[in-house]
């Protein structure tokens, strides 16, 4: 899916949360979003799945405005978003392997493909013999791990990945990390984080700073550690 944000502002209340972020998403993309805490990066991976309205701009889906498509149409299409969020997630009352067939369950995917792919995806991220596991049996980098297999089991083309490291120790950050590359194939992967990961060396860097885009284009280190009237 090709992805655009066109003077892309959106509101929670009176606080303006991102303003007038414009950037192209062609299929393929493969970049970090970066920022300090508060700077947008959650809610512009929400926007451009559609989950949350501009209050200004758009955001166009190849070529089509996503939030003036009939619900059905823009629900559809969807489908073509994975997302692992900050949280896992995770249906308490659902084995793990549950979780995972849950939405290839509401995508009507056959039966015996969906059992396939969850085995598939389960193994991907070392989860197999935790498959029938309840969530609140898992550590939190497990649960982490389980999100993550439950979004790759739909196999998107647009995966977006909300600080899927956060709260993780550094073994399982790096197999999160290379279970990201490995999957992501020729698709589309935007992996919100604080910081660059070193385990996930992507060529293209989205850097926000109070709701704006400062950087976009390669990797600069600099702006990590630049103060706030540099990035302004």
């Amino acid at each position: 899916m090709d992805l655009r944000a066109d003077g892309l502002t959106v509101r929670y209340g009176t606080r303006t949360v991102l303003a007038g972020v414009d950037c192209a998403l062609p299929p393929g993309t493969q970049a970090l979003v970066l920022g300090r805490s508060g700077s947008g990066k959650t809610t512009l991976l929400k926007a451009l799945a559609g989950l949350i309205a501009p209050a200004e701009g758009r955001v166009l889906w190849d070529g089509q405005e996503a939030s003036r498509l009939r619900l059905e149409e823009r629900r559809e299409r969807q489908a073509a978003f994975g997302m692992v969020f900050q949280t896992d997630a995770l249906f308490d009352s659902l084995t793990v392997r549950d979780n995972v067939l849950l939405p290839l369950a509401r995508r009507r995917v056959p039966e015996a493909e969906a059992a396939a792919r969850a085995d598939e995806v389960l193994r991907a991220v070392g989860l197999s013999d935790a498959a029938g596991t309840l969530p609140e049996r898992l550590s939190g980098g497990m649960k982490k791990r389980a999100g993550l297999a439950r979004a790759l089991a739909a196999r998107p083309s647009v995966l977006l990945a909300d600080d899927p490291f956060a709260g993780l120790d550094p073994g399982t950050a790096r197999q999160v990390a290379r279970v990201l590359l490995e999957v992501s194939g020729g698709g589309t992967l935007l992996v919100a984080a604080p910081e660059a990961p070193v385990d996930l060396p992507l060529p293209r860097w989205l850097y926000l700073r109070g709701g704006r885009l400062v950087h976009d284009g390669p990797p600069a280190p600099e702006l990590e550690h630049a103060p706030d009237e540099v990035l302004g």
